[in-house]
């Protein structure tokens, strides 16, 4: 009895058989294809992470530290375009009602630790319309105690009047026993005086 119902259903017991055979190798060629797409989209990502941290340091490098003070709304250190000027440092700090722009080039290139200083109605300070390149060869400092007119015309709003104010004041009163004796001279007050202290010296 046994004997025949394996006769009866042996074909139904191959075909079986057959079925999860062809299932398996169907399944085991679609993982293998889920390998290689998934390995494919690794490869991939790569590269797009590697682009993202180089244009992250393209951007860093592309732009300038720039410090404003004076009569400005938001006094302090912005981050700009290389490309930038003095007039969109301006925008985004925002000037006062008091402000004094006759002693600022607002069309100058900024440069990177670069100083604007923005005058109040009624302080007297000159005017510097001086280009870049005059002002990229300001790398060190000026000794207000040996400067000559020309050396001190270099600083940013000293101009020869000014500059021969400082000769004079140094003539009858000897040299400078520190930089804020510099506010002694008349028209440099403390504002002028805080943009210059970085350019100067007594040493």
């Amino acid at each position: 009895m046994v004997k025949e119902f394996i006769n009866q259903f042996k074909w139904y017991f191959a075909g079986g058989a057959a079925v999860i055979l062809i299932l398996s190798v169907f399944w085991l060629m679609n993982s293998k294809d889920i390998e290689v797409i998934e390995s494919a989209e690794i490869e991939d990502t790569v590269p797009e992470t590697e682009d993202a941290e180089t244009e992250s340091v393209e951007a860093e490098s592309s732009t300038f530290f720039v410090e404003v003070k004076g009569a400005v709304k938001s006094p302090g250190v912005y981050e700009l375009a290389k490309d930038a000027r003095v007039i969109n440092v301006l925008d985004m700090a925002g000037l006062l009602s008091v402000s004094d722009l006759k002693s600022v080039n607002q069309s100058q290139k900024i440069s990177d630790e670069m100083v604007i200083y923005v005058p109040y109605e009624g302080e007297e300070v000159e005017a510097d319309f001086s280009s870049e390149d005059e002002k990229s060869e300001e790398t060190d400092t000026v000794n207000i105690n040996t400067a000559d007119i020309n050396d001190l015309t270099t600083l940013n709003g000293i101009g020869e009047k000014k500059a021969a104010l400082i000769i004079e004041y140094r003539e009858a009163n000897g040299l400078f026993m520190k930089k804020e004796d510099l506010m002694n001279i008349s028209g440099i007050g403390e504002k002028t005086f805080e943009s210059l202290e970085p350019y100067i010296t007594i040493e």
